[in-house]
């Protein structure tokens, strides 16, 4: 497999109605226009993304486009046409020959009144030494220079069979064509894909025409279109499926079809140019709507994330380079280079942005500009897409990461992506969510880098009220807000309303299930409600780790140690040890210490901190056990550590002092614990809903007196 262009030009001809369906040659579709005759539908889809001649440059999407159109036919949406009536030819099977083998079928076929669709994905392209020819489609087979050979069917050829079915044959026929791709061919020089889609776009007779894009542009493919397609063939077979049904008459004509793929399109290549044409009579039939398919392809897009990928302009790059000196092509190598190795925004004179800044002053370069800002932004708010591509899969090594190595690895995220936006610019579809998920990433080390606050909740609270304002519907900020108020405030309601409105646009999202279950069993003790919860991760993901947490956490918060002991030993057996969730494992710890079993409690404990040293919930653990098996001096070095790992923006001395009042606890010197708690809330600890439910102060918390005194002091407005 040689390197593949990331450039489409698809073309849409269309003759006469799309998909009239008729009791014959296909099974038709509920809800179809009415007809009179007995016609029969057949297809030819061909799709080459991997061609024979090293010379061709390889595209990458091509086949799944082609493949992508041929399930649409063979569903109740495009059709159910089955094998005798389909053809579809991919890579290597698409030769000239069965190419041609498989039109001739069809003019043998072929009846009046019969619907013909010929989809075709690949090169197209214009010998170099004769610019005033119409041009050729490269089918696998052709060789990379000298086209007359063979292997590629010439334009006047093909136009001829497309009359020959339409006038003699009298049949409705649909040309699809992905034919105008960017690509070092023969004819690059002379703009060989511009050429050939120009006369594609000739209209003749009664012909529908949809063209991906102007004569004189690329259309782009990229993973952010189902994961690899082009954006028109994925945006057209989405319209034609139903997404364009703008009047809801199950019926999708030729305008709401052109106007959902110009919209979409345009939008989502931004700041590359591609805006599709569409000519001929807006009122023709293009589909007819299957509900159901219509229902699920809808549901499957309400929880997609939108991101933006980069795009490759190999073929172009080689023409503009040519034209420029040498330190310019310098420059455009380093600025590549930068983008692959994250080196965005420093060192200030060695970084993608100082390169970006210097290729987009060279004029000579102007053909790459679009294409070069693009891939910027695209690298930029890639890494924060992964990791939000993560937290919506709630993936368990994810989860499992150390709140110290979370803040390092996300602290570049709202810089990379303020930048993005503005790359992008306001008017693009993706401004406003790279600006919500900016503000997210500012929020997240606030309640999650191992301090906890009230003023770290309320600046957090903000931070993610923003990124809502940016993007109303961000499930990852609803879910943040959802855990402030329960873990936080203890505020049931609000908890449940923000996870309720985190789950609205993601039904199958199991994490904000998970949290409020262990949000009511830790923090509200209402393990009805912890159940309820429970219950609906469980029809999500019944097997993933995040549900075994929250049911051992039920089991655990009701002292039922039996019960929960082997769900905690599943998650770590079943998982590697930086993969089993430090708060399973934490919560083990705390039966064997309930128990009694210190030797085991001590294993555990020992291991988590040698699975991530960085985790500071694994060394207050340690330092726990250490407390209760009498070793205080060694786990005050633990406890310090601990603190030393979580204070990114506080005093260590809060959870220190804090720390060092449990271990007074253990050994029963109570006023020092007192005093040492007291330190905890001078230097900033505030966090009065966790103080009355932890069980590591439960001794300070009995001196019932004290406590009460304790608190009315330094939290009187909590005190009733």
């Amino acid at each position: 497999m040689k390197n593949k262009s990331t450039l489409t030009l698809s073309l849409l001809l269309v003759v006469a109605n799309l998909l009239s369906q008729s009791p014959k040659g296909a099974t038709p579709i509920v809800g179809s226009l009415p007809s009179a005759n007995t016609s029969q539908t057949y297809a030819v889809v061909v799709g080459i993304s991997d061609y024979q001649d090293k010379d061709i440059p390889d595209l990458r999407f091509a086949d799944k486009d082609a493949e992508a159109f041929a399930n649409f036919l063979r569903s109740n949406a495009g059709g159910n046409l089955d094998n005798d009536h389909l053809k579809l030819l991919l890579n290597e099977k698409a030769t000239v020959a069965q190419f041609a083998i498989a039109l001739d079928w069809l003019m043998e076929v072929v009846k009046e009144a019969d619907k013909v669709i010929i989809y075709f994905s690949g090169h197209g392209d214009v010998e170099k030494k004769t610019i005033t020819q119409p041009g050729y489609l490269l089918c696998w087979d052709a060789p990379a220079r000298v086209y007359l050979a063979g292997g590629a069917l010439a334009l006047p050829m093909f136009q001829d069979i497309i009359s020959t079915l339409s006038t003699q044959n009298k049949a409705k026929v649909v040309v699809l064509t992905d034919a105008c791709r960017s690509g070092k061919l023969a004819g690059s020089t002379v703009g060989g894909s511009q050429i050939t889609g120009a006369n594609l776009a000739k209209q003749y007779a009664n012909e529908i025409k949809i063209l991906s894009c102007q004569p004189n542009e690329y259309s782009i493919e990229g993973e952010q279109w189902g994961g690899g397609r082009g954006a028109f063939s994925y945006h057209l077979i989405d319209a034609l499926y139903g997404m364009a049904d703008h009047n809801n008459d199950l019926i999708v004509n030729l305008q709401e079809a052109g106007r959902y793929i110009e919209d979409h399109v345009s939008a989502e290549v931004a700041p590359v140019s591609q805006v599709p044409m569409v000519l001929g009579n807006r009122t023709d039939a293009l589909s007819f709507v299957d509900s159901k398919i219509l229902a699920s392809l809808k549901s499957g897009k309400s929880s997609q994330i939108s991101f933006l990928s980069s795009i490759d302009s190999r073929g172009m790059e080689e023409d503009v380079l040519s034209m420029v000196d040498t330190s310019v092509r310098i420059i455009y190598k380093l600025f590549n280079q930068a983008l692959k190795d994250k080196v965005f925004l420093e060192p200030v004179n060695a970084c993608a942005d100082s390169y970006y800044e210097q290729l987009t002053r060279e004029p000579k370069l102007e053909r790459l500009h679009s294409t070069l800002r693009r891939n910027y932004a695209a690298a930029l708010q890639d890494d924060a897409q992964q990791t939000i591509n993560k937290y919506m899969k709630a993936e368990v090594h994810e989860m499992s990461l150390s709140s110290k190595t979370k803040s390092t690895r996300y602290q570049d995220f709202p810089h990379q992506l303020a930048r993005a936006a503005e790359l992008l610019g306001p008017n693009h579809y993706l401004y406003r969510t790279l600006l919500a998920r900016k503000a997210y990433f500012e929020g997240f080390p606030l309640i999650h880098g191992g301090e906890f606050t009230q003023e770290m909740l309320r600046k957090a609270g903000e931070k993610f009220h923003e990124a809502l304002s940016w993007e109303p519907d961000m499930p990852l900020a609803l879910l943040e807000l959802s855990w402030i108020h329960g873990f936080g405030l203890a505020e049931a309601d609000s908890s449940v309303y923000y996870a309720r409105r985190a789950t609205a646009n993601s039904p199958t999202w199991i994490l904000p299930y998970v949290k409020l279950s262990e949000t009511f069993s830790s923090m509200l003790n209402d393990f009805n409600k912890a159940k309820e919860y429970l219950d609906l991760a469980a029809q999500i993901d019944s097997t993933s780790p995040l549900y075994w947490e929250a049911e051992g956490a039920y089991y655990y918060y009701q002292n039922r140690f039996s019960e929960a002991e082997p769900v905690f030993k599943k998650i770590i057996a079943t998982a590697s040890a930086a993969n089993c969730l430090p708060c399973s494992q934490e919560m083990l710890v705390g039966i064997y210490l309930q128990i009694g079993r210190l030797d085991e409690a001590l294993d555990v404990a020992q291991k988590m901190v040698a699975a991530d040293s960085s985790n500071f919930t694994a060394h207050s653990t340690l330092g726990t056990v250490l407390t209760k098996m009498g070793k205080y001096k060694e786990a005050e070095q633990e406890f310090r550590i601990s603190s030393d790992l979580s204070a990114l923006k506080t005093n260590p001395e809060i959870n220190f002092t804090y720390w060092m009042a449990y271990i007074y606890l253990n050994q029963n010197e109570i006023e020092k614990a007192f005093n040492s708690f007291e330190q905890s809330i001078i230097l900033g600890y505030d966090d009065y809903t966790w103080m009355q439910v932890d069980p590591d102060i439960a001794l300070l918390r009995a001196k019932t007196d004290r406590w009460k005194a304790l608190m009315k002091k330094y939290f009187p407005e909590k005190i009733k």
